[in-house]
């Protein structure tokens, strides 16, 4: 483990070679036309040919380096879409939007749900950018895996060896179908990409917004390039040091994170709610009565018995990630557990297994964080199910893929993220989120060098899913003044029909 001192050391190298850059005319050595100018590390910035593309927006692709160390060398493209601000003589800057992931397209989000951002419309271009090997941005390859889940089949519990063997082999493919390209993929060269990208449009700083794995793409981009952020809203945060995790290599990301112990927490809120709204409102408390806790737990012991607590613990986490899902799930639990039905034993589910992914979400998050050894996660599983039955051998094994994956970009960015900001960071997230919990965002204020928090009182995975117009409305009033957040511990409402258990 790196110690504190060496590992400032290498951040400084890092910051060194990724920020260097200042705006000077090229030599036209390499792949540098004469008379080019140079930015981030001394890439060519690009020239953006904005054409239309239908209802108001604009899209383009530019070059960017494969890699930063050698700027001059081979390039991959970047898609990117922006709704130029409707007031330009009142124009301020522009806000570049990360929908997360990792691996969701940013081009076609910023499509579908652009009206998030109509109170900046007037004074500021929104941009989408599609991260490296993600969608439109010389995406990702992985042969027989591409637009295929990636679902390890079987569990550790069960056959370690033949659990391993498939959880790596999305890797071996993708590192066999994508070559070099896999080795670059780092939310630290997306973030220099958006600087370059900053640069080509001509803006002296950007304001960055990113939704849950977002919040790792703007505090990576606020700690390399915090001279040139204007203003960072992350909403539905990670935990950046967990996420990360070089002070903690032992254990998994989520392992890391807590996310399995708020997860419970989350289920206990869910079943408050549910108790409170009553048998008119909740199916799982009908008829007058009926205990929902004592039916959800039966629920979980028939799963942990049959093997199928996996598939449950996907079932309620996905429900939990909106409010206006928790009504299905009050009726499907219902549904298993009769009223007045007792719960029995919970026992150790040697079926559970891991969560499926997108092979673009793996292959930016397994070249991002710190990943323990196969034998380390075997060793943490069953005191994992002994403390969360439901959700502690999935959340271990989220990134199950991830072990001995085939490409380690040597330029990642893994802390710290205390750099100093020209105004504080706003960080939004529900109350309770079973993505990206309370206490993650919590913490992720604190290792930044400055930010407000500001709550949603519901349930919900980031205001995508928890619509909260005051939310909005705070965030877009922080992103027009950056000088004037709201208060630290605001508590916004959800919308009315984001509540749970509603009607």
């Amino acid at each position: 483990m790196l110690t504190r001192a060496k590992r400032t050391s290498l951040v400084l190298l890092l910051l060194v070679a990724a920020c260097a850059g200042p705006t000077t005319p090229s030599s036209g050595v390499g792949g540098s036309s004469p008379g080019a100018v140079l930015g981030t590390n001394g890439a060519a910035v690009p020239r953006i040919d904005w054409h239309s593309c239908g209802s108001g927006f604009q899209c383009a692709t530019v070059p960017v380096p494969l890699d930063y160390r050698n700027p001059t060398g081979p390039t991959i493209a970047l898609g990117m879409v922006r709704l130029p601000a409707l007031d330009p003589a009142h124009r301020i800057g522009t806000v570049a939007v990360n929908y997360g992931g990792p691996g969701t397209p940013g081009t076609s989000s910023l499509r579908r749900l652009s009206t998030r951002f109509a109170g900046l419309r007037a004074r500021m271009d929104v941009l989408a950018v599609d991260p490296r090997g993600v969608g439109q941005s010389t995406p990702v390859r992985c042969g027989a895996f591409d637009g295929q889940p990636v679902l390890p089949a079987g569990s550790p519990l069960a056959d370690p060896g033949g659990f391993w063997t498939s959880a790596r082999a999305a890797g071996q493919a993708c590192a066999a179908a994508s070559g070099e390209l896999l080795r670059h993929l780092s939310t630290a060269n997306a973030a220099r990409d958006l600087d370059l990208v900053r640069q080509a449009l001509g803006e002296p700083e950007l304001s960055v917004y990113g939704y849950s794995y977002g919040t790792v793409l703007g505090a990576t981009y606020a700690n390399l390039f915090g001279d040139h952020l204007r203003a960072l809203v992350v909403d539905g945060a990670l935990d950046l040091a967990a996420n990360a995790g070089p002070a903690d290599p032992t254990r998994p990301v989520d392992v890391r994170a807590g996310v399995a112990g708020d997860r419970d927490a989350s289920v206990q809120a869910f079943l408050r709610a549910c108790s409170a709204a009553g048998p008119a409102g909740c199916a799982l408390a009908a008829p007058p009565g009926a205990d929902p806790r004592a039916r959800f737990d039966s629920v979980t012991a028939a799963a942990t018995r049959a093997g199928g607590s996996a598939d449950l613990a996907d079932r309620v986490a996905t429900a939990l990630e909106s409010g206006g899902r928790l009504s299905s799930l009050a009726r499907t639990v219902a549904a298993r557990a009769p009223a007045g039905v007792p719960p029995g034993p919970v026992v150790p589910d040697r079926a559970a297994g891991a969560p499926a992914h997108s092979t673009a979400f793996l292959a930016v998050q397994c070249t991002d964080v710190v990943t323990p050894s196969a034998t380390q996660i075997d060793a943490l599983l069953p005191a994992e199910q002994a403390a969360h039955p439901l959700f502690g051998v999935p959340t271990a094994l989220n990134t199950a893929p991830c072990v001995d994956w085939p490409a380690v970009d040597p330029d990642r960015y893994l802390g710290p993220w205390n750099a100093p900001l020209h105004a504080p960071a706003l960080v939004v997230n529900a109350r309770e989120d079973s993505d990206t919990p309370l206490p993650n965002a919590r913490a992720t204020a604190a290792e930044l060098s400055a930010a407000r928090v500001l709550v949603v009182d519901g349930f919900g995975h980031t205001t995508l899913d928890l619509p909260s117009h005051c939310a909005e409305d705070a965030a877009a009033a922080y992103l027009l003044d950056p000088a004037h957040p709201p208060a630290d511990g605001t508590v916004c409402p959800p919308d009315p029909g984001a509540v749970a258990f509603a009607g």
